[in-house]
């Protein structure tokens, strides 16, 4: 089923979403902050809180070489924002891990512009309100697996 929301009628609904996620993406990126550039705000974001993750999926997931991720990961440890521990189901692996500084930061923080992100959605109707959010709860689910 074909549906015109953006753009061009021969695309296809994913791309359709890709070009919308991009506008959004675009226009309620957080700006740098003093002590968190985007990327590495962005990174954070990718570090589970509950348990670590390997340098190479944050690196995959952020589109970006290993070699720079891993430039990043050592400027946020030094900082106190994440440390490297060897991975107990493989010892081969570095597990990259939230600290606690961390772990607060990405409660408290955003890579959206929560602020612009509200007076977007206050100037959409109530009712489109409720089946956006519920429309991508049910996407994240599904694309969790």
């Amino acid at each position: 089923m074909s549906c015109i929301l953006y753009g061009v009628a021969n695309q296809s609904q994913a791309e359709q979403f890709d070009q919308l996620y991009g506008r959004l993406w675009r226009a309620l990126l957080k700006a740098d902050t003093a002590d968190l550039s985007q990327h590495e705000r962005q990174l954070l974001q990718h570090v589970p809180a509950e348990k670590g993750i390997p340098l190479g999926v944050v690196a995959r997931h952020l589109g970006m070489p290993k070699s720079s991720a891993s430039e990043q990961v050592k400027s946020l440890e030094r900082r106190g924002f994440l440390t490297r521990h060897r991975d107990p189901e493989d010892e081969r692996q570095l597990s990259i891990v939230l600290t606690e500084v961390g772990v607060a930061r990405v409660r408290q923080d955003s890579v959206l512009d929560l602020v612009r992100l509200a007076a977007a959605l206050k100037k959409v109707s109530a009712g489109d309100r409720r089946a956006l959010l519920t429309g991508l709860d049910r996407l994240a689910a599904a694309a969790d697996g």
